[in-house]
């Protein structure tokens, strides 16, 4: 156990040491920001731009695991609040298809893994700039088709955001509610990733060592974003979403690795 802790010590002096983890290290108090403002985009914001020093394996790893002992336990207060008509049939769709996207994580090339992330949040976006609006109220059918990608794209990508925003951003429910659905949501199918990763080999003891030392980076950046969203209305909440999203999407072009590492 003596011997564990002193490897571990020292593997976390050493990446202190790296420039590399001091550019996560804003990341991760940015994407902290991000997510507790809007409910989402922690995922978009850490996991392109960090990729691209860790590589994808290690930078979606990184993020589950941080996430759950930060952002996850926060997700779990919105049960009271969300609507469980429309979150429940989609967290099925989603925990069903997560193995898969975990396979694909652990057995594809990074970089086409890259490439196909940057096309769904670029897909997403276009399609709600172009005033796309889901004009009924979302059924279980749709909620359900909707998780099972979800789970495909957030166990491969770490990025299931996109297709869950865009089936909610597009209906009229307000802001706290799409806020509620969301975060409700990213509680069940963040603990669940986890499991799975963690069954996949995905914790490995580096990731571990990033995941700790971002933590409380994170979780400042989550406080600072909720007290920001208080003051928002549902326009500037949307526009902020959308912002979000296109940022993201340029950013985790591999063409701008160049920029990054």
């Amino acid at each position: 156990m003596e011997q564990n802790l002193e490897a571990f010590a020292a593997e976390a002096w050493a990446l202190l040491l790296q420039p590399t983890t001091w550019f996560v290290g804003v990341v991760v108090l940015v994407s902290g920001v991000v997510r507790g403002f809007s409910g989402f985009g922690g995922a978009l914001i850490f996991i392109p731009l960090t990729a691209a020093v860790l590589g994808p394996r290690k930078a979606v790893a990184v993020f589950y695991l941080f996430d759950l002992v930060s952002a996850t336990p926060y997700g779990y207060t919105y049960f009271p609040k969300c609507r469980w008509k429309e979150v429940l049939p989609m967290l099925v769709g989603a925990i069903a298809t997560v193995p898969l996207g975990a396979y694909l994580l652990k057995y594809t090339d990074p970089l086409t893994l890259r490439w196909i992330m940057a096309g769904v949040v670029l897909s997403m976006l276009a399609l709600l700039v172009t005033g796309w609006r889901y004009k009924r109220e979302p059924t279980a059918p749709v909620s359900f088709g909707f998780g099972l990608i979800a789970g495909v794209s957030g166990g491969a990508t770490g990025v299931s955001g996109p297709v869950v925003i865009a089936y909610w951003l597009s209906s009229t429910a307000a802001a706290s509610v799409i806020r509620a659905n969301i975060m409700s949501f990213y509680a069940v199918t963040s603990t669940t990733t986890d499991i799975v990763f963690f069954f996949n080999g995905l914790f490995t003891w580096d990731v571990l060592v990033y995941a700790l030392l971002a933590w409380p980076l994170y979780t400042i950046g989550l406080a600072v974003g909720a007290r920001v969203f208080k003051g928002t209305n549902d326009r500037q909440y949307r526009i902020s979403a959308y912002v979000l999203i296109g940022v993201s999407a340029l950013s985790s072009l591999p063409l701008f690795d160049a920029f990054i590492r």
